[in-house]
């Protein structure tokens, strides 16, 4: 059966790293934290948990992009390696924000042509395009823009999103919104707007891998006699050597 991370491993090496969570966190968010004493104040050290069965290198997940490796910029890294149907770690290893520097630079090298056409494309969009999508009116209803944009502009109160379908029906704004209608205008918008959300969609990759021997080069070995000693003193070694950016008793 093949191994995939599982919440039992990132609990094991959370419990044997005496790492905190914070139980309301986002499955897109840190999977712990640390709390260290920086100066006079407190910073709030975010961490990121990988595992993998022995000897192999480590899965990223699922749609990996560039706001993901932004977020993994600022991120410390602990992974782990498991013998197979086991939740106890074997080897473990820590990796500071300059540690995982030169890995997250040559990712986002490879996604760098992605970018590039996805910021030239969405203005790319003519009359040809709207015609495909909308027709040749003037007006159109709110079913002809939903058809093309979906819940894309539907809003989402857990991100504050706010109602585009509401924001852009520039012509007539009812409070039914399938009596809204929107200008050829608000149509380019729209499939600008589409065109961006697909192309982001695409600039993400599937599950990269953290190579093993990237992370023994150039992480730190934690001493599993004293994982949690072993990992104080690494992190206050990186620390020293660059400190946290985030800022003093940062509230969360």
């Amino acid at each position: 059966m093949p191994f995939n991370q599982d919440d039992q491993r990132e609990r094991a090496m959370v419990a044997a790293l005496n790492l905190q969570q914070r139980p309301e966190r986002a499955r897109h968010e840190e999977d712990a934290f640390m709390d260290v004493a920086v100066g006079d104040g407190t910073h709030r050290l975010l961490f990121e948990c990988k595992s993998a069965p022995e000897d192999s290198p480590f899965g990223t997940g699922r749609d990996t992009g560039l706001r993901k490796l932004g977020q993994w910029a600022t991120f410390h890294f602990v992974f782990g390696w498991f013998l197979a149907r086991d939740n106890v770690p074997i080897r473990m290893w820590y990796g500071s924000p300059r540690m995982m520097r030169s890995w997250l630079e040559a990712e986002k090298q490879y996604l760098e042509a992605d970018l590039i056409l996805l910021e030239i494309m969405p203005s790319k969009v003519d009359d040809d395009v709207v015609a495909a999508l909308f027709g040749e009116g003037t007006e159109f209803t709110f079913d002809q823009i939903n058809r093309v944009m979906k819940d894309q502009w539907a809003p989402r109160l857990g991100e504050a999103r706010p109602d585009r379908y509401a924001d852009y029906a520039d012509i007539r704004r009812s409070r039914r919104r399938s009596e809204n209608l929107y200008s050829r205008d608000t149509a380019f918008q729209a499939a600008k707007d589409r065109t961006a959300y697909l192309l982001k969609r695409g600039g993400t990759v599937n599950n990269r891998k953290i190579p093993n021997g990237y992370v023994i080069a150039n992480c730190r070995e934690l001493d599993s006699r004293h994982w949690v000693r072993s990992l104080e003193l690494a992190v206050n070694e990186e620390i020293s050597l660059e400190p946290p950016s985030n800022p003093v008793n940062e509230e969360r």
